[in-house]
């Protein structure tokens, strides 16, 4: 399972928090973080499973609800 956390740098503790939680809740994961500058189609903080989008936002949301979203999708 591959989960990438593309974020604008000022969401850089936000992304590596949820990193942490994701392995955590994961042994198998691996997870990418990406940095940006700006926004991704208008979105400043997006999380994405094996390539499809789990959460895209203007700010980033808490760690469990995104987790939450995982989940529902495995």
């Amino acid at each position: 399972m591959l989960i990438t956390i593309i974020y604008n740098t000022d969401y850089r503790d936000e992304a590596n928090s949820l990193k942490l939680d994701v392995i955590n809740e994961w042994e198998d994961v691996n997870v990418n973080l990406m940095g940006i500058r700006d926004a991704i189609n208008n979105a400043k903080y997006q999380v994405q499973l094996d390539g499809a989008v789990v959460y895209s936002g203007q700010s980033a949301v808490d760690n469990t609800t995104v987790i939450n979203s995982i989940k529902d999708r495995l």
